[in-house]
């Protein structure tokens, strides 16, 4: 099992994306793997479109995927709750981080059109 790093969700695959972590570029000069699940891919994913369409200037913070200070976009997830089963949040993104979700989207959308075709 392994969590998603936005909402926490605890689910048997996450989808693998390189992110740049500038407390560690020293270490890990390739970027480190940051695991989304797929609900959580497809809002960052569309507020990543959003973003290279209207270009929009965010607030200034820390990106909750790499910890990096930047502009960041705001991105609407559900996270888990044993209250209410699910509550909506925004978690803040950066524009490198999705870049990276842009990039890992893509990959992900070819490797399940692959396992598809395998199957049949």
């Amino acid at each position: 099992m392994a969590d998603c790093d936005l909402c926490s969700v605890s689910i048997p695959t996450v989808v693998p994306v390189r992110v740049f972590v500038p407390r560690f570029e020293n270490s890990y000069p390739e970027g480190i793997w940051k695991g989304l699940c797929e609900p959580c891919l497809k809002a960052a994913k569309e507020t990543a479109d959003r973003f290279t369409t209207f270009s929009a200037s965010g607030t200034v913070g820390k990106c909750d995927l790499c910890s990096a200070v930047a502009q960041l976009q705001p991105v609407q997830i559900s996270r888990p709750s044993f209250s209410k089963g699910e509550e909506e949040d925004t978690a803040m993104l950066c524009k490198k981080c999705l870049a990276a979700v842009q990039e890992a989207d893509k990959s992900w959308q070819r490797q399940k059109e692959k396992e598809q075709h395998e199957h049949h």
